[in-house]
């Protein structure tokens, strides 16, 4: 299947046909049109350049809803609920300092204090999960760990030069 059929096969979804609700157990529900999805997944077609256009609704079995083409377009509660759900999905602390990094048996173990306190975490492959942000704009660099938590250090270039040394020849 080519790209352009692909792509038109994307259902944007009428935002004004969309009703969010959380569950019980701490999930999120849409109601489109007449039928309801009673446990989605939220998640951002371009979480770093396009963070409130292109949102993604997902069955809790990954198929697609469909695509809600800007979150402003949802009204005032919808919204609340959506970034809510965005939220969780998109938690990164900010790094401010990184106190040791070690090398065992092919994974890395660093040590570092974040603007949610200190944390410890593992990376395989540092250069596939150390990246800059974005390839135009080198500066803030994000830190994928083993589970895919991510981390955010928001300007590399200002970073402390004891911590920049640990990381700096990993990114591309």
């Amino acid at each position: 299947m080519s790209e352009l059929q692909t792509l038109a096969e994307m259902t944007m979804l009428d935002p004004s046909k969309c009703t969010f609700t959380p569950t019980d157990g701490g999930y999120i529900s849409l109601k489109y049109e007449d039928t309801t999805y009673e446990r989605i997944k939220i998640c951002r077609a371009l979480p770093y350049k396009a963070p409130d256009e292109y949102i993604c609704l997902l069955t809790r079995d990954d198929k697609e809803i469909g695509i809600l083409r800007r979150l402003n377009q949802l009204s005032e509660e919808n919204q609340k609920h959506v970034l809510n759900e965005l939220s969780k999905m998109y938690y990164c602390p900010t790094v401010t300092k990184i106190i040791s990094v070690k090398d065992r048996m092919g994974y890395q173990y660093y040590e570092v204090i974040t603007n949610a306190g200190k944390r410890e975490f593992a990376l395989r492959d540092a250069s596939r999960n150390i990246r800059y942000v974005s390839p135009e704009k080198r500066g803030a660099v994000q830190i994928r760990d083993i589970d895919g938590n991510r981390y955010l250090i928001e300007d590399f270039d200002t970073f402390d030069s004891q911590s920049r040394k640990k990381i700096e020849a990993f990114l591309v």
